[in-house]
This record gives C-alpha cells, sequence and structure tokens, in this order.
C-alpha cells in the first residue's frame, strides 16, 4: 500500500471533520477546537483550498492537514506560512502519515515563496511536539518554528 498525499476534495470533508473528532476526543481540554476547526476549513476553502492536505491510503483518508502562506513573520521579516492542522488515525502511525504530512506542508510553502512555517500547539500536545521538533522546529518567541 502506498500512501498518497494529495489536494482535498469536496468529497473527502466528512473523513477529514471525522479524523479531527476522534483526535479531539483523546484530549478532554480540547472541547472547543472543533468548532475552530470548522471555521478554519471554511476560511481554508474561500481563500486558500490548495492549502487543504490529505492522506489517502487504499482509498481511504487517514491524515489531513491545513497550512496557509501568509506575509511578512512578524519577528523575522520573511515570509512564512502556518501549519493550522495536523491530523492522523493513530492506526496508521507505522506508515508515518504525520511525517510526510508534514514534509507536504513544507513542499506547498516553499513552492509559494515562504521561508519559514510556524505551528502553534495546545498544552497537552506532547506527541505533537515531539513530531516538530525531530522535524527541526525550534521555539521562537510563542511559537515552533522551522526554516523551509
Amino acid at each position: 500500500m502506498a500512501l498518497l498525499v494529495r489536494r482535498l476534495k469536496v468529497m473527502d470533508l466528512p473523513a477529514l471533520e471525522q479524523l479531527e473528532a476522534e483526535a479531539t476526543a483523546r484530549f478532554p481540554g480540547r472541547a472547543g477546537w472543533l468548532n475552530q476547526f470548522h471555521k478554519l476549513i471554511e476560511r481554508a476553502l474561500s481563500e486558500e483550498p490548495e492549502g487543504i492536505l490529505i492522506a489517502e491510503l487504499s482509498d481511504k483518508v487517514v491524515g489531513g492537514a491545513i497550512v496557509r502562506q501568509r506575509g511578512a513573520h512578524p519577528l523575522t521579516g520573511l515570509k512564512h506560512g502556518v501549519l493550522y492542522s495536523l491530523t492522523a488515525a493513530p492506526a496508521y502511525a507505522p506508515y508515518n502519515v504525520r511525517q510526510r504530512l508534514l514534509l507536504e506542508a513544507y513542499a506547498y510553502l516553499k513552492s509559494r515563496g515562504c521561508r519559514t512555517v510556524s505551528v502553534s500547539l495546545p498544552a497537552d500536545a506532547t506527541e505533537d511536539g515531539e513530531l516538530y521538533r525531530n522535524a527541526g522546529f525550534q521555539v521562537v518567541a510563542w511559537e515552533l518554528e522551522r526554516p523551509l
């Protein structure tokens, strides 16, 4: 089975929302996140739909990421992007879905001239923190950031 990362199709939305709901259920402190996620999806669909990435394995949606390009970073002045969401079904961890989505997010932002990418994490995101640190992110002010 080959892992495919591609742009969102409208028919992927229910599966992506289900993945996010399952991830949120594992963290009781994130109860309000699903409302924010829906707003994020709506905004990304209207402003930058190509920044919504889907990981697919055997025709099943197993992960997703929402990434958007931004202007000059307020601290560095470099054009930057923001990774707003990265979700993958835990059962597919052996396929490195999260790592692959992260690499595809980098490629997307780099192709649009971004020099860095930032992500903000909730306090209970220890596993996510490890993913980003292992990928070269560093704590900068209040965010984790990685040069592209």
